[in-house]
């Protein structure tokens, strides 16, 4: 590895014939307006004081590719400071005119290989989405550019800022003598003795902003030879499934929601891409098997995001855009297991459907009774393995899975209909927008195949939220706070901005013309004044209806049995004794083990990655004693592979390259070991636990 500073532009675009390739691993382009305001704000600052002005750093390497008949440079890092001075340049060499036909000039040869066929004519490559986007902008083809992408809307704030410079008197040649002394730090890479892979994950951890996603499409194409297929075959596709509107949001969500799913555990944001990779080596994956998977799950997983678009039933389209509407995300973990098993006929569209309409149900009945969602995170991350970790439940599949539900007795029960009847007639639905108009819509489209759908139609209040002198005769103000945003007093138009707060026979006359919303009108339209009985009236009406819709039968049925599991902490030892482990919990995060020793191994990776530091300074701390001895045994035993005692060898793991840890002794002295280390790590033992099957 080499490391130099010099003008960017002048060392790297230069030469006559060179090719700058930005690899399929890396990101797409996602500079904002905002960065290149800035950088043009120092560019400025040079044009006036003639001072070079240093950018960060570019990482790159030299490819082996012979066919070109020219260097070829990947760039490992810096792609997007690369490609904004590109389009900083196009934009400045679209602005020359006949006088300034030298720095166009100099531009042209900035930016392309003049005697190259037009596959190499360009000098800079980007990935293939936004390559497509820069070619048609280099080439002068408006037709082929997206003015809502990243590419086109830099290059025009980098145009109009370029031509308000011009316009006061600078000229096109200082403004590119100016761009010239933008300065680097160019780390060069040597092949086979730099890891670029290495390099990349130290960048992000010293601060550039690289999501999830970033991180993981960089561990799956960096040192695959076949990267460009891989690339073309699954990452792309992927991407094109769920990375809208330049918008990397629902990619970083799906694989935080991927990992859950595999690992049947919650997993903090920090913890996705580490997780990823522990799942991708304990699976013995390969690059193309695990993109495989995730383009399966991707596939599904875009169902979920866009119903309408999916391929699935009507019946399950209307379940999936419920879902979407009161945005219960949480259960997506479960839902691709159960979407997978219908992919891969382990059940039927008639179970798919059954178990879908309980899920929704369920969740509908949370959010009318307004509890919490956050036990949900842990409860559909593990739902399937603990429903169906006893294989012969799979035969039952949809009864397993309601037994399991309703056998929930704490802040995941299953609200009965006392609950949803009381938290339907008195709480604000007012407050929860998506909700009632879900509710209203369920209600008004009955069972009908004409389905009212939500379009322009809002939510409006009967009495309204300001009481005018005509409603206040006879409803007082403490009754008017108490109902006003109850179901009872809500109904839904297309004309709410008309109805505002007018008299009760005026609104009226607007609720008929709408003639479509029959059923949650019907009680109101015949009445001559709106008054609290009629709200409460209506509001049980309209309950018993939902009720009814939202019923689920319970399965009783003896034969389908779970794996019920208790928590044990640090501060009890002795809870371990005769105990079999099934997770631990780690600050908030959940991890799937099968024995103590697991535990042990699976907790020092994690540490080490957050901390690699640290990790060092326990080696041979306490390297001492026989492993006989108690006292040893109660010990947290950290050493190298050179001070193991071959007599007790099958007592070690190794942890690290080299480094090993000793797993000998009962589960109450790992209880001492796994103490010691939480203490070590400065981690709260209030933040740690671990998860036993449940004494019988």
């Amino acid at each position: 590895m080499k490391a130099d500073t010099f003008n960017a532009i002048d060392r790297l675009f230069a030469p006559m014939q060179m090719i700058l390739k930005i690899p399929v691993y890396q990101r797409n382009y996602d500079w904002t307006e905002t960065n290149v305001r800035r950088l043009l704000d120092d560019i400025k600052t040079v044009v006036q004081d003639h001072k070079s002005h240093f950018i960060g750093a570019i990482v790159y390497m030299e490819s082996q590719n012979s066919d070109l008949g020219m260097p070829e440079y990947l760039i490992i890092d810096g792609q997007q400071r690369l490609t904004t001075i590109t389009l900083l340049l196009q934009a400045l060499k679209d602005l020359c005119g006949k006088d300034d036909q030298q720095a166009a000039d100099m531009i042209e040869s900035f930016l392309t290989n003049k005697y190259s066929p037009d596959e190499y004519k360009i000098k800079l490559k980007p990935i293939k989405s936004d390559n497509v986007q820069y070619e048609a902008l280099l080439n002068n083809k408006p037709d082929k550019i997206d003015q809502d992408g990243h590419v086109y809307k830099n290059y025009m704030v980098a145009k109009k800022t370029f031509k308000s410079w011009i316009e006061s008197g600078i000229k096109p040649i200082e403004i590119l003598t100016a761009l010239r002394q933008l300065q680097v730090v160019g780390i060069s890479l040597k092949k086979g003795e730099d890891d670029p892979q290495i390099i990349f994950e130290s960048i992000n951890s010293t601060g550039v902003a690289l999501t999830n996603s970033d991180l993981i499409r960089n561990f799956l194409l960096m040192s695959d030879h076949d990267q460009d297929r891989l690339f073309e075959e699954y990452w792309l596709p992927i991407e094109d499934m769920l990375r809208r509107n330049n918008d990397n949001y629902q990619l970083d969500l799906f694989f935080r929601q991927y990992v859950i799913m595999k690992s049947h555990t919650t997993v903090a944001e920090r913890k996705v891409y580490s997780t990823f990779v522990t799942l991708f080596k304990e699976n013995e994956y390969t690059h193309e098997s695990a993109l495989q998977e995730l383009k399966k799950y991707v596939e599904i997983y875009s169902s979920f995001l866009y119903p309408e678009e999916s391929s699935y039933s009507d019946e399950v389209k209307g379940y999936l855009a419920d879902l979407k509407q009161l945005n219960q995300t949480t259960c997506y973990p479960f839902l691709m297991h159960l979407f997978a098993d219908f992919e891969n006929q382990v059940i039927d569209e008639q179970t798919l459907n059954k178990a879908l309409r309980l899920i929704t149900i369920y969740l509908i009945r949370r959010s009318i009774c307004n509890i919490p969602t956050n036990s949900l995170n842990g409860l559909f991350a593990y739902l399937y393995s603990r429903v169906f970790r006893i294989s012969a439940n799979k035969d039952k599949y949809y009864e397993a899975l309601n037994k399991y539900l309703f056998a929930q007795n704490n802040k995941n029960a299953v609200p009965d209909d006392e609950q949803l009847r009381f938290a339907l007639v008195h709480n604000n639905f007012y407050q929860n927008l998506p909700l009632s108009r879900l509710l209203m819509l369920d209600i008004e489209n009955g069972d009908t195949k004409e389905k009212l759908s939500t379009g322009n139609l809002t939510i409006k209040h009967i009495m309204p939220q300001t009481l005018s002198k005509s409603w206040r005769q006879y409803i007082s103000d403490k009754d008017h706070e108490e109902y006003v945003h109850t179901l009872g007093n809500l109904s839904i138009t297309g004309y709410n901005s008309e109805m505002s707060n007018k008299s009760f026979e005026e609104k009226k006359k607007i609720l008929k013309q709408n003639s479509r919303v029959q059923i949650l009108n019907e009680d109101v339209v015949d009445k001559d004044k709106w008054t609290i009985q009629d709200i409460t009236n209506r509001s049980k009406r309209l309950a018993d209806i939902l009720i009814k819709k939202y019923h689920i039968d319970q399965v009783v049925d003896p034969k389908i049995e779970f794996e019920n599991v208790d928590k044990i902490y640090l501060s009890d030892p002795g809870a371990a004794t005769n105990r079999k482990p099934v997770s631990f919990t780690l600050e908030g995060s959940n991890y799937s083990v099968k024995t103590f020793k697991d535990i042990t191994i699976k907790l020092i990776n994690i540490l080490d990655q957050d901390d690699p530091s640290r990790l060092v300074k326990l080696v041979g701390l306490n390297w001492k004693g026989n492993f006989d001895s108690p006292n040893a045994n109660n010990k947290l035993i950290i050493c190298r592979k050179e001070d193991i005692d071959n007599k007790i060898k099958w007592h070690y793991a190794e942890v690290r390259d080299g480094v090993y840890v000793m797993l000998g002794g009962p589960a109450a002295t790992i209880m001492h070991v796994l103490k010691e280390l939480i203490d070590f790590y400065d981690i709260n033992e209030n933040d740690f636990s671990i998860s036993v099957r449940a004494k019988k």
